[in-house]
């Protein structure tokens, strides 16, 4: 009986945390270094099958392209991807790198 308290207050923070987050599936998500510097680039397609590539530096990310085609989404990230490796950047393809995101509190019923 106690240890089934303690293991159940020992998980209960997991499982609180565990319904505020949502998986991020990305197409493609490259993660470039450079000295203590990280910057990431990724491919994301939404549920009507519209691709966007996203890029972030300086802890904010923008959206830099768009399309119809997957195709169009990658060249804007091989774009960004192949001048930072020319200015001394390491990237690294961390796409199957399980991420999560936290959602937005919903409002409470009145």
């Amino acid at each position: 009986m106690i240890k089934g308290l303690i293991f159940f207050s020992l998980m209960a923070p997991a499982f609180v945390l565990a319904q505020g987050a949502v998986e991020v599936e990305n197409k493609s998500y490259w993660m470039c270094r450079y000295r203590k510097e990280v910057r990431t680039i990724r491919v994301h397609v939404d549920s009507e099958g519209m691709c966007s590539t996203f890029y972030s530096k300086f802890g904010s990310e923008k959206m830099i392209g768009s399309g119809r085609h997957l195709e169009s989404c990658n060249k804007f990230l091989e774009n960004v991807r192949t001048n930072l490796e020319k200015s001394n950047w390491a990237c690294k393809d961390i796409t199957n790198t399980r991420m999560t995101a936290s959602t937005p509190a919903e409002k409470p019923r009145e």
